[in-house]
């Protein structure tokens, strides 16, 4: 049996990525047990979901401690959270990331396989939910679960066009994965936890909302929708405070003038 902990953030489709790969899973002739596990169902917020598979019936029920692998979707999660944790010797660590396993942080005795599951959400869901490109690339670096099978489970979750464009992130990420690499002599970045209750929300964020004071009119829809309170005004312009933004995107939906930007963060 192999068991496999997910981790991610409210939004980026976790826990049905876990559903998602269930299916197929099961469609490729797996016994197969996802479970779900929420917290504060905040947008932006730690989450994870487990998965366990194998060749016989599951007895298990549960959570998963010491994971033969680690699916991570959100490739600054690894600064706030103990993503390795409870990892197996050997095991594997597949990461959202734009470098190669050994350019992560992350270190320690297993190995890490990345895709840029960021990048290929925007250009193909026009949106960083990254959960159908992360398993396009674990069908890659794994082989355990079949392509077909993996886009057949899509469009029973997504019928339709929505599951055509889901399909598009997986075959891009299975051709663009970066393969395991060893990272066994190498001392992993220091993980900083951040409490559930805390203000600080910033190490949330993918994208960061710039505004432009030039093109602000003071309108205040920014100011009124932000969840976080992290907008305030000064002199009739909109002004962030990064410490309690989370970089959802709302005020920038919202902006009437197209005076907010999203920026991508750097890792």
């Amino acid at each position: 049996m192999m068991e496999i902990r997910f981790h991610g953030r409210g939004g980026q489709g976790a826990v049905t990525g876990v559903r998602v790969l269930a299916t197929a899973l099961y469609y490729d002739g797996k016994f197969t047990q996802g479970i779900p596990m929420y917290g504060t169902e905040r947008r932006g917020a730690p989450v994870s979901s487990f998965l366990r598979v194998g060749e016989e019936r599951i007895d298990e029920r549960d959570l998963v401690h010491e994971p033969d692998m680690v699916v991570v979707l959100d490739p600054l999660l690894g600064q706030t959270v103990p993503v390795t944790d409870g990892l197996k010797k050997g095991g594997l660590v597949l990461i959202n990331h734009p470098r190669g396993g050994r350019e992560t942080g992350l270190g320690g005795e297993f190995k890490v396989a990345t895709v840029d599951a960021t990048r290929i959400a925007m250009e193909t869901l026009g949106r960083p939910i990254t959960n159908t490109a992360i398993l396009g690339a674990f069908a890659k670096v794994t082989g355990s679960v079949t392509l077909e099978s993996l886009e057949k489970a899509v469009l029973k979750q997504w019928p339709g066009r929505i599951g055509e464009v889901n399909i598009t992130a997986v075959r891009k990420a299975y051709d663009e994965a970066n393969m395991p690499v060893d990272v066994s002599d190498i001392e992993g970045i220091e993980v900083k936890p951040v409490g559930m209750m805390d203000r600080d929300v910033s190490s949330w964020r993918i994208f960061r909302p710039e505004i432009d004071a030039k093109k602000c009119i003071g309108c205040r829809r920014c100011y009124i929708f932000c969840p976080e309170v992290a907008i305030t005004m000064a002199e009739d312009k909109a002004e962030i405070n990064y410490k309690h933004c989370k970089g959802c995107g709302i005020c920038v939906e919202e902006c009437l003038v197209e005076a907010i930007e999203f920026i991508q963060e750097e890792i």
